[in-house]
């Protein structure tokens, strides 16, 4: 007999607390994933979307920036949506979800003072990101540091300089970046002759050793010319020289224009100061 009402307990129990605690949990089960793939499909369409209004840019600039972005987003979905269910979890047990609540709240707000400086790289990281301010590849100036970006990271950027040295920088340190490769810069060259020189002979000789560099040198985009008298006195007179060039290959242009003008004078009898 006793046997019997054991079983009847226990079947008692299974219909009346266990199977609704079972179908609350399926019913959270359910909830989590729904909201997951109708939250990430959403994603999924909003980057598409992103990535067509992008396609003027460098296709694998903007297909890495997309690509971490939609990353980042699904992950804080993903979070968000554990620590929701496992409120409701709690609640389904009668577990009184307020003292969690007030704990995962301290526990964060020390974390939070712990690492401002974590969190603000990781923030800064994001709207570099989501702004499109520079990606890797690209020739940047990032305070006193000019080079190749090597790593975008959410926490920092890594910089090649012009020497192979590799630069870390913190992206909450970040305050002022000069992108170089979206556009061709200027080369830029003073040339000092003597003042008695024919300046028409001079603007052809260095005009004509700009189309020379042009012809020869990778990176120019339109041949170096000279611009004007920049300065005179009676030591010299200075003439200034400029061509555009793509980014990170003005030092090259520059140092082969000076070559080239260098022999062009001689040759022509133009005497350099």
């Amino acid at each position: 007999m006793w046997i019997e009402d054991s079983w009847a307990c226990i079947w008692d129990f299974i219909v009346n607390v266990g199977f609704p605690k079972l179908w609350a949990l399926a019913k959270i089960l359910i909830f989590f994933a729904v909201v997951r793939f109708v939250a990430y499909r959403l994603i999924e369409r909003v980057m598409k979307h992103a990535a067509e209004r992008a396609a003027g840019e460098n296709a694998v600039v903007s297909a890495g920036r997309i690509k971490t972005l939609c990353g980042l987003i699904r992950s804080t979905v993903f979070y968000t949506l554990v620590f929701v269910s496992g409120i409701m979890v709690l609640r389904v047990f009668d577990v009184d979800a307020a003292p969690v609540l007030t704990a995962a709240g301290v526990v964060g707000l020390a974390v939070g003072f712990g690492a401002q400086k974590l969190v603000r790289d990781i923030i800064s990281g994001f709207f570099i990101v989501l702004e499109n301010q520079y990606a890797v590849g690209e020739y940047v100036t990032i305070g006193a540091v000019t080079g190749t970006v090597g790593e975008l990271g959410m926490r920092v950027t890594q910089l090649r300089d012009d020497m192979g040295k590799l630069v870390t920088i913190a992206n909450g340190d970040i305050t002022m970046v000069t992108n170089h490769s979206r556009g061709p810069i200027q080369a830029v060259l003073e040339v000092s002759v003597s003042p008695d020189s024919d300046l028409e002979k001079v603007r052809s000789s260095i005009d004509s050793a700009g189309s020379e560099v042009a012809s020869v040198v990778d990176g120019v985009v339109t041949a170096p010319k000279a611009d004007g008298i920049t300065a005179v006195d009676g030591a010299k007179m200075t003439i200034r020289v400029s061509g555009e060039v793509k980014p990170g290959r003005q030092d090259s242009v520059q140092s082969a224009l000076r070559e080239v003008i260098r022999a062009r004078f001689e040759k022509e009898g133009i005497r350099l100061v």
